[in-house]
């Protein structure tokens, strides 16, 4: 604006001289002409008075239509600068010397809550804290030494006595009529920008705070750019080092157990759907126990439109420990009950079969031995006969329901001899049962020989009663800690599901009960009759094999 105001001067000043050195030659000619004709009377100084009015005269008006149009420049200047400055968004304030506000604009005003005619005339730190009204004043006299403009960030406080964190810039300029330094001061409210700052500090300590805490860390992956971000609580859940991690995917899949690599490329593989993440993942440890982490997150979309994954990371080796440990308490608390509940049953069915055996059958022994005496005497033959014939019945069925209640040939004989015994016996034209035991299998635990024979002992009662087989193999198989016995038939099988019959069947659930007690696995297979195979390890036990 200087630029032009010192251009249109200069033009005028040009033009102005080009006129009057124009004027003169004319009103000389004219001079001169004037002179010849009036035969050098005294009217040639007259003349040239009059010309050089005229000159003065033109010069005057010219004069005048400049200053006119350099005012109305003028104005029209003044007239934007005012409605720029008033109508600009951020607040301006001219201060004096003293500091005293000369001039504001609307958005100054706005600002402190006045009107301009409250705030002109008054000093403008007024409105500054006590605190902070001595920085103002260097602020002030950094800007009168100073060719650039300067800012720094200060506090004030309106009428309703809020406090407003503001950013202060200014430049001192010298006013040409005064010849006085006035200060051009702008104010831009950065209360908002700091609360949320502020805001974000304090969420980001608590969250901090939080995440060290509960031993979480944070983590991000961008899949395009094949990079991942852990911060410093993740590299000490996976105990890395800054310098052990490369902050690639493959890195990161360096620190997760082979089997669980698949897990995290699923996830990298396909993006865009801003899918959640879930996974527990193992780590890969120099210790004993097994380590695993929880991966949770979210897939998010930057401002540049870049599809990545974020989430938190925590270590729950710990509760993977106690949830299993629990599990196998209950699993423990549970057999114990079982084990209790079929020892009970053991001792039960020793009692009754002693009382049979000791008791029933020994008086039932003494009448058949007086009845062979009366046979001697040859006093009804035939009803004496029938009545020994009945009493060897009942004697055979007590010795039957005596061994069902407790097998005394395997207290007696062992584990195989037991085995075979029950297979003779249940044995007959039409029902085969074939035996095959290791020769070993009479080192078992008693217990275990017990739990075993009574499973092999309801099998062969079910494959009697349902199956309609007619032939049975039994196998027992003891080789490398392991044992296994396999009863298969090759009669009709299951008519349901074998689920469905676990849960229906109680000579089933007890099988299911003693498997459980022995730590071990049953499978059981419906084709071209039925399967059933129990394995478990007998080194668990106390007896140890050659």
């Amino acid at each position: 604006m200087r630029l032009k105001k010192t251009r249109r001067k200069g033009l005028s000043k040009i033009s102005k001289e080009a006129i009057l050195t124009a004027l003169r030659l004319r009103a000389e000619q004219l001079s001169v002409k004037q002179n010849e004709s009036d035969d050098n009377t005294g009217t040639g100084e007259v003349a040239a008075l009059l010309n050089e009015l005229e000159i003065h005269e033109l010069e005057l008006e010219m004069q005048n239509d400049e200053l006119k149009a350099s005012y109305k420049a003028t104005e029209m200047e003044r007239s934007r600068f005012v409605d720029f400055f008033d109508s600009a968004p951020i607040s301006y304030f001219i201060l004096d010397g003293q500091c005293i506000v000369k001039e504001l604009n609307h958005a100054g005003s706005k600002l402190l809550k006045q009107q301009k005619w409250e705030i002109k005339g008054r000093y403008f730190t007024d409105w500054l804290l006590p605190a902070v009204r001595e920085d103002f004043y260097e602020f002030v006299k950094r800007l009168k030494h100073s060719d650039s403009g300067n800012c720094y960030e200060t506090k004030l406080t309106t009428r309703e006595e809020k406090v407003l964190f503001v950013q202060v810039g200014g430049t001192a300029i010298k006013n040409p009529d005064t010849e006085q330094i006035d200060y051009y001061i702008t104010l831009t409210d950065v209360t908002e920008s700091k609360n949320v700052a502020q805001n974000l500090t304090d969420t980001t300590e608590s969250l901090n705070q939080i995440l060290k805490a509960s031993l979480t860390g944070t983590w991000r992956i961008w899949p395009k750019q094949n990079r991942v971000f852990l911060d410093e609580f993740s590299k000490n859940i996976l105990l890395i080092d800054n310098g052990e991690l490369t902050n690639t995917i493959e890195a990161f899949l360096d620190l997760i157990v082979p089997q669980d690599h698949q897990k995290v490329c699923s996830i990298c593989k396909t993006t865009g759907s801003l899918r959640e993440v879930d996974l527990e993942l193992g780590l890969r440890t120099q210790k004993k126990e097994q380590a695993t982490i929880l991966v949770k997150g979210k897939e998010v979309i930057s401002n540049e439109g870049e599809h990545y994954f974020t989430g938190i990371l925590l270590d729950i080796s710990e509760r993977k420990r106690a949830i299993a440990k629990e599990y196998e308490d209950k699993s423990e608390q549970q057999r114990l009950l079982t084990e209790a509940s079929i020892n009970a049953q053991e001792k039960e069915r020793n009692k009754i079969s002693a009382a049979l055996h000791d008791s029933i059958c020994q008086l039932l022994y003494g009448i058949r031995f007086n009845f062979h005496h009366l046979k001697k005497g040859k006093h009804e033959q035939e009803e004496l006969n029938n009545i020994t014939i009945l009493i060897d019945e009942v004697i055979q069925e007590i010795r039957a329901i005596s061994y069902e209640l407790t097998p005394s040939i395997l207290k007696d004989f062992g584990f195989t001899a037991g085995i075979k015994e029950m297979a003779d016996r249940l044995s007959h034209e039409t029902f085969k049962i074939y035996c095959k035991i290791h020769h070993h299998a009479d080192k078992l635990p008693a217990n275990v020989q017990l739990y075993v024979f009574r499973i092999v002992q309801e099998l062969l009662n079910n494959c009697i009663k349902h199956a309609q087989a007619s032939e049975v193999q039994i196998t027992v198989c003891l080789e490398n800690n392991i044992a296994s016995v396999v009863i298969s038939d090759n009669g009709k099988g299951f008519d349901e599901d074998i689920e469905i019959a676990l849960r229906r069947g109680s000579g089933l659930r007890g099988i299911k009960n003693r498997v459980s007690l022995l730590n071990g696995e049953l499978k059981i297979y419906n084709h071209a009759g039925a399967r059933f195979s129990l394995s478990f390890n007998f080194s668990d036990f106390k007896e140890v094999f050659p």
